[in-house]
């Protein structure tokens, strides 16, 4: 089932919105390809490809815009970053690897895998910046 965009995911800043829409749409499109019969794995190597390095440029931007805020979790939420991205490029290099069932048992894993981190980083990490972005008269907060 595809993960679709809602308001209430959003942090109220158009590049780390849009970013989460673009890696929200990049996961669809590996579902859609583990979905096929059989599967798409040309697909799958490339959305995964285009997942890490995507992910990498985006969590940068979404660091900048931290440092810039002076969010108060910003060591923590760099820490978490950089276990995804060693988890994601594991993953990749696992996948690229791995041949036959081995394969597809590999990605039932990376879907569970992807899941969990949209909602957790996504919906639980992203959405404590919301009160530091903005408050409702468009000014930056310091605190909650």
């Amino acid at each position: 089932m595809p993960i679709v965009w809602r308001e209430a995911m959003s942090v109220g800043n158009d590049m780390i919105d849009d970013g989460h829409k673009r890696l929200i749409d990049m996961m669809n499109q590996f579902e859609d390809a583990v979905g096929k019969n059989p599967v798409d794995h040309q697909t799958v190597r490339e959305v995964l490809l285009g997942l890490v390095d995507y992910t990498r440029e985006y969590f940068s931007h979404e660091e900048e815009l931290q440092r810039s805020i002076h969010y108060p979790f910003y060591a923590s939420h760099c820490r978490a970053h950089r276990e995804v991205l060693r988890k994601l490029a594991t993953i990749f290099a696992a996948y690229a690897q791995a041949q036959g069932a081995e394969r597809n048992h590999i990605i039932r894993g990376i879907t569970d895998f992807l899941k969990e981190w949209l909602v957790d980083h996504i919906i639980r990490e992203d959405l404590r910046m919301k009160p530091y972005i903005t408050n409702p008269n468009g000014r930056r907060i310091t605190r909650l």
